[in-house]
């Protein structure tokens, strides 16, 4: 194997221990091979690695055997690097051992030893909890623990589970054809040669004509022990050049060993950065949003109809006029390209224009990569925005929105920790950064046209699906200078025989929140509780049944009046909610070749009961404000 020449080694060794970084700031050592007296000579054992240093954590084949073969040290507790020290405290101790030309990697709360290439190897645990993640300037490994399989711990619910959550889509020859992606090797299914006593499965994928990608080269791999199905580890190994042999090297020197502590994150609240590009009134709306104590509301239109519009803001109706007018746009609908002129221009020039202070009600904009309306049937367009081609339609798009001027709140790609999106880590080979560089590519190109009108909103839905640490809706976080404003998403069907009131649903949204978006102005941006429909899916048949339309109004209505009373009264996981807009159209499917609804979310005549429960809502918060 290769080794590092000692002249650069002498440099780096010298330098201030290992810190966290993202892949840009990364600085890898060269690893030319060199004599073996010039490397004896170079290399300076680090004083501290004998204070952390054990046994357990040794890989002889590669060298890294005693404290005195450690050259560089690196000590994180509960996320933070801690340089090169001699104590430590926290709930979540790492290590990273340098060695010669390569380093062992600990991570304690989640046992395990890992050896990876490069004596000089950089680590990102802001979402310790997560993932972890290491760095050179030639790859980027992400190491995930996962135990959150609901299906059963044994071989039938394994097979539930990766099949329909992990190699769905990347193992599938026609997902590889759709997106131009390309195996660079044969895939590897439940071996057990690899690591002794481990069943590993690994799957060897590039992106063909990358251009923005910088590291279009994937090695993924399932890593399981051989006996037991109650948790699993994934790494995502993603490099500038096919690195296969040095990430099989890397893999036959995993060994787990006993957990101390519980892992932890160490990404505490992101900052709000107010882009200065933004107009005045972009400005005074979002100074306004972060300051107000009500909630504005708005609705999204079963196929946008202007007379149901008109009539939902009616005496008869809800007798309210919304604050906010919610479009969708996708990129297209299958071979046919969608634009801001032809799908929302004049819907938007007709029922928003606002601007927080001109009684209008303010455009929310929500804007998908998809083709198929989110059928999440291994088609996505993320690779060809990491390979440039969507820049001309994205210059449009911002160049359309500056247009229309007035304050745009900007929802892309919403519910994309989810298995249903055609943005999911799903159809990303299990890497949510593939969706944070399609997104700061987005973001990068609205400012280049000077959009400065835009209010970026990231608007995850609350529980992740799969169920999982690598999809974690704060793996998807682009970086934080490209969001303003947070977007929560929990709905409530309302079909089983008990429903979770909005205040234990939202309550859940803001515990897991809080952490990391406390600085941001929230907004709910799409939920809705349903009354039933006239079909329902039974899982124990595996097919709709009829049932009564609107069963469960009473309950739903219900939910409505204590959803307004949580408002009302103010509750904390209610304060940083800004905006609200209910979802108002019903869930569809086909049975027999016809379409019928297995939902009621619609605000109209048919529910009358919830109609007026929304109508009695508004006006006593809109009674409240005027106080």
């Amino acid at each position: 194997m290769k080794r590092i020449f000692a002249a650069l080694l002498l440099v780096l060794m010298i330098l201030p221990a290992v810190v966290a970084c993202t892949p840009e700031d990364v600085s890898a050592p060269d690893t030319s091979a060199v004599s073996d007296t010039e490397e004896s000579e170079a290399l300076i054992t680090d004083k501290n690695a004998a204070s952390f240093w054990k046994d357990t954590y040794k890989d002889s084949e590669k060298g890294i055997d005693t404290a005195d073969k450690v050259y560089s040290l690196g000590v994180y507790a509960d996320g933070v690097s801690l340089g090169s020290v001699t104590e430590a405290e926290g709930t979540d101790i790492r290590y990273l051992f340098g060695g010669n030309g390569y380093t062992r990697a600990v991570n304690l709360p989640e046992g395990y030893c890992l050896t990876l290439p490069g004596g000089k190897v950089e680590a990102d645990f802001n979402l310790g909890a997560l993932r972890s993640q290491y760095f050179t300037d030639d790859y980027c490994l992400t190491v995930t623990y996962e135990n959150q399989n609901p299906y059963g711990a044994n071989q039938h619910g394994w097979d539930i589970y990766t099949g329909e959550w992990l190699t769905e889509q990347f193992g599938d020859v026609k997902f590889l054809a759709d997106n131009n992606l390309r195996r660079t090797r044969p895939v590897v299914t439940d071996s057990t040669e690899i690591i002794p006593g481990y069943s590993v499965s690994v799957h060897s994928i590039t992106i063909n004509l990358p251009l923005k990608c910088e590291m279009p080269y994937y090695n993924i791999a399932i890593v399981r022990p051989a006996d037991s199905f109650e948790y699993f580890f994934l790494f995502v190994f993603k490099s500038t050049e096919d690195m296969s042999e040095q990430f099989d090297e890397m893999l036959a020197s995993f060994t787990e060993i006993d957990r101390v502590g519980t892992p932890v994150n160490g990404q505490g609240a992101y900052e709000v950065t107010i882009p200065e590009t933004w107009n005045d009134e972009t400005k005074a709306y979002y100074d306004k949003l972060c300051k107000q104590d009500h909630v504005d509301w708005g609705a999204f239109y079963e196929k946008n109809d202007d007379a149901y519009i008109e009539w939902l803001s009616s005496e008869e109706a809800l007798d309210h006029d919304m604050e906010v007018f919610m479009t969708y746009m996708h990129m297209g609908w299958y071979d046919s390209e969608s634009t801001f002129e032809e799908s929302i221009k004049e819907r938007a020039e007709k029922h928003a224009g606002g601007n927080g202070f001109n009684g209008k009600p303010v455009l929310m904009f929500t804007y998908q990569w998809t083709y198929t309306n989110n059928a999440a049937n291994g088609d996505t367009p993320m690779y060809d925005i990491l390979r440039g081609k969507m820049d001309n339609k994205f210059r449009e798009l911002a160049q359309s929105l500056k247009e229309y001027g007035k304050p745009v709140l900007f929802r892309l790609c919403n519910e994309m920790n989810t298995d249903w999106t055609d943005y999911c880590g799903m159809l990303s080979l299990a890497d949510p950064d593939i969706f944070r560089m399609c997104w700061e590519r987005m973001y990068n190109i609205f400012q280049e046209e000077g959009v400065d009108n835009c209010i970026w909103i990231f608007n995850p839905i609350a529980t992740s699906c799969p169920y999982s640490n690598w999809g974690n809706m704060l793996c998807y976080m682009p970086d934080e200078k490209c969001v303003q404003m947070y977007g929560v998403t929990n709905y409530a069907m309302n079909n089983e025989p008990e429903q979770d009131s909005f205040e234990k649903m939202y309550t859940y949204v803001y515990e897991q929140s809080t952490p990391y978006f406390d600085n941001y102005p929230w907004c709910i941006g799409e939920f809705a509780c349903g009354a039933g429909g006239a079909y329902q899916y039974s899982w124990s048949s595996q097919s709709y049944i009829q049932t009564e339309l609107g069963r469960n109004e009473k309950r739903q209505a219900k939910w409505i009046e204590e959803m307004f009373k949580n408002f009302e009264n103010d509750d904390e996981f209610c304060k940083r909610i800004k905006v609200a807009v209910w979802f108002s159209a019903n869930d569809y499917a086909s049975v027999d070749g016809e379409s019928v609804i297995t939902n009621y979310l619609k605000l109209d005549e048919n529910i009358p009961e919830t109609l007026a429960a929304f109508r009695k809502g508004l006006a006593e918060m809109k009674e409240d404000t005027l106080k």
